[in-house]
């Protein structure tokens, strides 16, 4: 194993992620999968995925993908899209 310094000086990745296990994202997942048909193991691997390719900085370089869609279904006027992103988005809460 290499030293955890040298990957990640001052700990700052290792923090964020001491952090998020604050987070609960299963109902958030759950209610994604319920709305979708889809399995919440699908939707998790899924978002592991599609982190792991874009990299670690990605998140920080561009405006999520969610609300990029977001705003291109509202200047379409594309009203039912809007509902569905806007569902996606609202899905831990609702659970």
């Amino acid at each position: 194993m290499s030293d955890p310094e040298t990957v990640d000086p001052r700990g700052r990745f290792r923090a964020e992620v001491a952090a998020s296990q604050l987070d609960d994202t299963i109902p958030g997942i759950r209610g994604l999968a319920d709305r979708l048909g889809l399995a919440a193991d699908q939707v998790t691997h899924h978002a592991l995925v599609r982190g792991m390719a874009a990299g670690s900085e990605a998140p920080l370089a561009a405006p999520p993908d969610l609300l990029v869609a977001l705003r291109e279904a509202g200047d379409a006027g594309d009203v039912e899209r809007v509902r569905g992103i806007t569902d996606a988005l609202l899905a831990r809460w609702d659970g």
